[in-house]
């Protein structure tokens, strides 16, 4: 009986992945626990800087999403309206030579399966979509024409 006891404790302290391959129909969730933002001097063409970080809590929500920032920005009230309590919202305004720690996130963030970052920067290069999903405490670094993320 001991050597039973033992054996689960062992497989429960196992760890998250494990319970994800043995249900599969479990759906993985954001590591992300922390944000900081972060816009130097000259930092998107030294304009202001619209970033909205995107909490998904369902999967197909994903697929609707746009791939970069111009068109989250010209679609997003339509996408809020119609994706509703399946994504939470963080508008930020940074303007350069500034430092946003932490970022306020959502009271439910640790449930979302994915979370992505739309800039609306005047350069072309740095308007693509970020995704922050696997980051634990992540940096966005507002740079004059892209956007880096990085691990604190």
């Amino acid at each position: 009986m001991l050597k039973l006891v033992f054996a689960c404790t062992c497989f429960l302290l196992a760890g998250c992945s494990a319970v994800a391959n043995l249900l599969p129909w479990h759906t993985q969730t954001t590591r992300l626990s922390s944000v900081r933002v972060a816009a130097p001097p000259g930092a998107n063409l030294n304009s202001a800087t619209a970033l909205d970080l995107v909490y998904v809590y369902n999967t197909a929500s994903i697929a609707m999403l746009p791939k970069t920032g111009p068109d989250w920005f010209s679609q997003k009230i339509a996408l809020q309206n119609g994706l509703g309590l399946a994504i939470d919202i963080v508008s930020l305004q940074v303007p350069p030579a500034t430092v946003i720690d932490p970022v306020v996130l959502p009271k439910r963030a640790s449930k979302a399966v994915a979370v992505f970052a739309f800039a609306n920067y005047l350069a072309p290069a740095g308007q693509a979509r970020s995704d922050l999903t696997q980051f634990r405490r992540a940096v966005i670094w507002l740079a004059p024409t892209q956007i880096t993320i990085t691990e604190q």
